[in-house]
């Protein structure tokens, strides 16, 4: 019997799930984008808050994961923005 709390299963070659690293500092960023698609997630990275709308609209995203000091809009700005879209 399959655990609910593990949601459908997914084929083997597709990605556990899709995340979004918003950071401002390009090592932070480069590193974080490297580990999680090595455990199997598809990552994207943007380096400020409005890359990372942008990116909002046209990908379905299951997880943002967001520095909150950055320059331009801070990481709870951006994530009030992406709610309301």
């Amino acid at each position: 019997m399959k655990d609910r709390l593990q949601g459908p299963e997914k084929p083997a070659n597709s990605p556990l799930g899709t995340i979004l690293v918003v950071d401002d500092e390009p090592e932070l960023r480069k590193i974080l984008v490297e580990a999680l698609t090595r455990q199997g997630f598809e990552v994207t990275g943007c380096s400020v808050g409005h890359q990372a709308l942008a990116e909002l609209r046209v990908k379905n995203i299951d997880l943002l994961l967001t520095d909150l000091m950055m320059p331009e809009m801070d990481g709870i700005s951006l994530l009030q923005s992406a709610l309301e879209n």
